[in-house]
């Protein structure tokens, strides 16, 4: 068998098998998209449902108390108070007439 036979064939099968690698790979990146945006789509419907839970529960507390209450449950965390909200780890709770009426997540 000539070199040039040998050469072909084995770049044949080099360029196939990198093809199959690259096509796997896609489709294993575009699976893993999947997956993570459902997931990250429940944990923002679940955010909502318990922050409306907890506005309706909890209008009647205050920007002190709510303050008061995250500075105890999270001592370590930064915590930062705005003039009509509380951020703390991407969660916002934000006052209207110095009550509870909306939380961000």
């Amino acid at each position: 068998m000539n070199k040039w036979k040998l050469s072909f064939f084995f770049t044949l099968v080099l360029l196939l098998v990198s093809n199959l690698f690259w096509f796997y790979s896609a489709l294993d990146a575009g699976v893993t998209y999947t997956y993570q945006q459902v997931s990250l789509d429940d944990k923002t419907k679940a955010v909502k449902i318990l922050g409306e839970l907890i506005v309706k529960g909890g209008n009647k507390y205050t920007k002190k108390d709510i303050l008061h209450l995250l500075r105890q449950a999270y001592k370590d965390a930064l915590i930062v108070e705005e003039e009509n909200s509380i951020n703390i780890n991407g969660v916002h709770f934000i006052f209207k007439d110095g009550n509870l009426s909306e939380i961000k997540g």
